[in-house]
C-alpha cells in the first residue's frame, strides 16, 4: 500500500493498485460498511477521520496515497497486521515524479487519465475559496459515475446523467431560458423517464452535476469602486476597502449570508487547456502550429510571424515542447441590457489557444471565458485589479506548468503556457497597456515623437499627415507639397522602436508617480495630470500594466494588437456617413471646413465668404453595417461601387485601387 509510484515505468505501480483493490474488498465485507454504506477514508489527508463512499475513498488513495504507519486496519475491522510485503517507502507526490522542464514520456496507465483530470497541481493556494480542494476531489468519481452509468436501465449507450445535464445547460445558453423553465424541464424528465432513473431533479442539481467535472467558477468580492479584490492573504478577511474605506458588504439584515456590494467571476484556464489534450478531436491539432509547413515569405498562422519566431528563439526550452500552449487575450465591454437600456458595462476577458490550425483557432468553442467583470461601472484604468487571478495562474503555468495527458500519443507531459499578446480596440488598448490612448500623445507607437497637432476650430487633435515618416526615403510622397499639409515635405525618420526592456525600465519605472494598480488601488490613476510627473507633456503613462508581472512580457516583440475589424468598422461608419451626409454623424461639418485653409490646399471645400460650405464631390445618402459586412464592403464592393460614382483621385484614395 506504500509503493505508490513505479519509478521505472512511471505512473501508479501495479502493486499499489492491487493493494487498493485488496483493501477495499476487505473493507466492504465488514459489518460497519454493510450497515452504513460508507467507510472511513484512510488517505493521507483524511486519515480515517471522515466517512466517504468507496469510489471517493479509492480516488483519494490514488491521488493522496495511503495514510502513513497504518499497518493495522483497526478502523476497518482488522485485528492483525497487514501483509509485510507492502513495506513502507518514502512518499512521493505526483508532481515530484513528473518534474521534467520539457516533457516526460511515461508508459500509458489506463487509470492515469483520472489523475490527470483531477490532480493536485491545478489547485493553487490562495486562488480558491475555503474547502474547495476537498469538494473538488470528492467530485471526481461522481463525475465518472455520471458519465459512465446509464440514465435508466435499458437506455441507449452514451445516454448518461451527465449527457442530459449538459444538454439542459446548452438549451439554457442557446435559448436564454429562465431558471424556472429549467426546473420544469428537469422535473418533467425525472417524471416521464422510466423509474428508477438518475435524471437531475432541478436546475440546481444540473449545475451541481456539471461542477463535478472539475471546471470551477470562483466568485471573488470586489470593492464597489473597483479599488481592490477581497482575495488571498489578509485582504480575504477585510470588511472594508484598504484604499477608499468603503464597506465590502451591503447592510446586514441578520439573516443568511452577507451579500457583497460587487463580485467578479474567475474561471481557471489550466484544466480547460488540459482537456484539449484529453480529447481525440483536438489533441493532435494542438501540435499543428509546430508541425505545419508554410512557404517562405507566406503567413498562414501567427506561428509563421516574426513575433512568434522571436519568442521561440528567446525561450527555446519552451518551444522545444510543441504541446506547450500559446495564448491570446481579448477583452471589450458591452451593455447586456441593450443600447436603449440602462447604462451597464460588462467586460468579459477571453483567451484562445493559437496552437490550433486557422480553421479551428477562431471557433467559438475554443474561446475560453476567463474573467467576467459584471459591472455596472466601467472598469476604466482599474481593469488590472480584475486581472490579478488570471496573471497569477499564468505565472504558475509558465514557471511550474501542470501535468497533462496527451491521448493522441498516450503520454503524460508537463504542459506550460505563455500569453503571447492582447487584442483589443483602441480605448481598451490603453486600459491593458497603461498608455492613455487620447490626447496629443495618443499614439502608442510614436509616443513623444508624435507629429499630431491641434485643430483650433474642430477643438481636437489631428494626426493628418503623420504617416509619411514611415515611407521609404526616396518615396515621391515625401516631397509632395500640395497633396498633404501644404508647403511641407517630409524628411524625418520614423519614430524609434523601443524594446520591452527599454519601455519598462527606461520609461515606465523612471517616471515618478507611475505605479502598479494593485499597489495604489483602482482609483489611484484617476488624476494622472496631478499625480504623475510629465503626464500629457512628454508621455501618457498612467500605470505599470499588470502584464509586466509576467516574466517573459518584456521579451515579447509584439505585446498588444489592435482589433482590425473593430477599427475598420468604425472607419467604415465614418466614411459612409460622410459620403451619405448623415445628419449628426458626418465628419464633414462647418468646423472642419474652417480648419482647412491653414492646413491643406482644398479651395473647393473652404467656407465661402457668405458662410456657406460648398457641396463636396465625395458626398453621396445610410447607416453602417456589422463588422464583417463592413470588411467585405470595404475590400470587395467599394472599389467597384464607387468606380463610376466618384472622381478618379477620390476613388483611388478610398479604395487604394487605381483606375
Amino acid at each position: 500500500m506504500y509503493r505508490r509510484l513505479d519509478e521505472e515505468r512511471g505512473g501508479v505501480s501495479n502493486e499499489f493498485v492491487d493493494g487498493i483493490h485488496a483493501f477495499l474488498s476487505f473493507a466492504r465485507n465488514q459489518p460497519s460498511y454493510r450497515q452504513r454504506g460508507n467507510l472511513l477514508c484512510p488517505c493521507s489527508k483524511c486519515k480515517n477521520q471522515k466517512r466517504r463512499h468507496t469510489d471517493i475513498v479509492e480516488k483519494h488513495i490514488y491521488l493522496k496515497g495511503f495514510t502513513e504507519n497504518y499497518y493495522v486496519w483497526t478502523h476497518h475491522g482488522e485485528s492483525c497486521k497487514a501483509s509485510t510485503s507492502h513495506c513502507p517507502v518514502e512518499q512521493e507526490t505526483w508532481s515530484d515524479h513528473q518534474n521534467s522542464p520539457v516533457a516526460v514520456d511515461h508508459s500509458y496507465d489506463p487509470n492515469e487519465d483520472v489523475h490527470m483530470l483531477f490532480d493536485d497541481a491545478t489547485i493553487q493556494e490562495n486562488m480558491v475559496e475555503p474547502n474547495f480542494e476537498e469538494r473538488y476531489h470528492d467530485s471526481g468519481f461522481h463525475a465518472f459515475e455520471a458519465v459512465n452509468q446509464p440514465l435508466y436501465e435499458g437506455c441507449h449507450d452514451g445516454i448518461s446523467p451527465l449527457y442530459l445535464a449538459s444538454k439542459i445547460l446548452n438549451w439554457k445558453t442557446t435559448y436564454n431560458l429562465a431558471e424556472a423553465c429549467l426546473d420544469e424541464i428537469s422535473e418533467t424528465f425525472k417524471t416521464v423517464l422510466p423509474s428508477p432513473n438518475k435524471a437531475p431533479e432541478s436546475y440546481y442539481e444540473t449545475k451541481k452535476l456539471s461542477r463535478s467535472l472539475g471546471l470551477p467558477c470562483h466568485k471573488i468580492d470586489v470593492c464597489e469602486d473597483n479599488c481592490m479584490l477581497f482575495w488571498k492573504g489578509g485582504d480575504k478577511e477585510l470588511l472594508q476597502c484598504r484604499f477608499c474605506k468603503k464597506d465590502r458588504f451591503l447592510p446586514y439584515s441578520g439573516k443568511g449570508k452577507r451579500i457583497p456590494k460587487q463580485r467578479m467571476f474567475y474561471l481557471p484556464i489550466g484544466d480547460r487547456l488540459k482537456r484539449l489534450y484529453q480529447s481525440e478531436t483536438t489533441s493532435s491539432h494542438m501540435r499543428w502550429h509546430a508541425e505545419h509547413v508554410s512557404s517562405e515569405g507566406e503567413m498562414h498562422h501567427p506561428s509563421d510571424g516574426k513575433a512568434w519566431k522571436h519568442f521561440q528563439k528567446v525561450y527555446p526550452q519552451f518551444a522545444y515542447e510543441s504541446r506547450n500552449v500559446y495564448l491570446g487575450l481579448s477583452t471589450d465591454g458591452f451593455n447586456p441590457i441593450g443600447m436603449n437600456g440602462q447604462a451597464h458595462s460588462v467586460w468579459p476577458v477571453i483567451l484562445t489557444p493559437y496552437n490550433l490550425p486557422p480553421g479551428m483557432c477562431m471557433k467559438m468553442e475554443y474561446f475560453f471565458l476567463a474573467i467576467l467583470v459584471p459591472g455596472p461601472k466601467h472598469p476604466k484604468k482599474s481593469l488590472d485589479v480584475f486581472l490579478q487571478p488570471l496573471i497569477e495562474e499564468l505565472q504558475f503555468l509558465w514557471s511550474d506548468g501542470v501535468d497533462a495527458y496527451d491521448v493522441s500519443r498516450n503520454q503524460n507531459f508537463k504542459m506550460r503556457v505563455a500569453l503571447m499578446w492582447t487584442i483589443s480596440d483602441f480605448p481598451a488598448y490603453g486600459m491593458l497597456s497603461g498608455w492613455t490612448t487620447h490626447g496629443r500623445l495618443a499614439c502608442p507607437y510614436c509616443l513623444e515623437e508624435t507629429k499630431s497637432f491641434w485643430l483650433p476650430n474642430g477643438r481636437k487633435h489631428s494626426w493628418f499627415d503623420c504617416h509619411r515618416v514611415f515611407l521609404p526615403k526616396d518615396h515621391p510622397y515625401r516631397r509632395n507639397l500640395r497633396a498633404f499639409r501644404k508647403g511641407k515635405s517630409m524628411h524625418d525618420d520614423p519614430p524609434t522602436w523601443l524594446s520591452g526592456e527599454e519601455i519598462l525600465y527606461e520609461r515606465i519605472r523612471s517616471i515618478e508617480g507611475v505605479f502598479r494598480t494593485v499597489d495604489c488601488g483602482g482609483k489611484g490613476h484617476d488624476n494622472p495630470a496631478r499625480t504623475i510627473t510629465g503626464y500629457g507633456d512628454y508621455h501618457n503613462w498612467v500605470k505599470q500594466s499588470i502584464f509586466w508581472d509576467l516574466p517573459y512580457w518584456a521579451d515579447l516583440l509584439l505585446r498588444h494588437n489592435l482589433d482590425f475589424m473593430h477599427i475598420e468598422k468604425n472607419f467604415f461608419d465614418n466614411l459612409i456617413k460622410t459620403l451619405l451626409n448623415v445628419p449628426g454623424k458626418t465628419k464633414d461639418n462647418v468646423k472642419s471646413r474652417m480648419d482647412l485653409p491653414s492646413i491643406c490646399r482644398r479651395p473647393d471645400l473652404e467656407v465661402t465668404p457668405d458662410g456657406k460650405a460648398p457641396v463636396p464631390k465625395f458626398r453621396l445618402s445610410k447607416d453602417g453595417l456589422k463588422s464583417h459586412d463592413c470588411h467585405v464592403i470595404m475590400q470587395r464592393l467599394l472599389p467597384i461601387a464607387f468606380l463610376e460614382l466618384l472622381p478618379e483621385a477620390i476613388h483611388t484614395a478610398i479604395s487604394d485601387v487605381e483606375d
